[in-house]
């Protein structure tokens, strides 16, 4: 068994997926809009400085909590921002639960502090 010809395989079973073709339709509707595009491209920039921050143990700021929720639901009433947004995070949930499967299978190897009483 070649490893990366495994890894190829499942790249092929990605872009075959129902998920991956649901995402780029949605994507290619989105580029029709290039104001509502615009909007999706801010609304994920800002929400993805907001998880930035989160994991480098800055505090909650809820003025940007509250500005991204306004945004959410202005996107939630555009019908291709809404598609586009829930077949986004449909892949990107395969997308995480593949590399969950991987690193736990391979997580005792991965583990160099086990052993380590300091």
């Amino acid at each position: 068994m070649n490893i990366y010809d495994k890894a190829h395989d499942l790249a092929r079973a990605l872009q075959a997926s129902s998920e991956y073709s649901a995402f780029l339709a949605a994507k290619e509707a989105l580029k029709s809009d290039p104001q509502t595009q615009k909007l999706v491209q801010d609304f994920l920039r800002k929400k993805l400085e907001q998880e930035y921050e989160a994991m480098a143990g800055k505090g909650e700021d809820a003025a940007k909590t509250e500005q991204l929720a306004k945004m959410h639901e202005l996107l939630a009433f555009n019908v291709k921002a809404k598609a586009y947004l829930e077949a986004y995070l449909r892949f990107q949930r395969v997308m995480a639960d593949i590399s969950k499967i991987i690193g736990e299978s391979v997580a005792e190897g991965l583990d160099v502090f086990a052993n380590d009483k300091s």
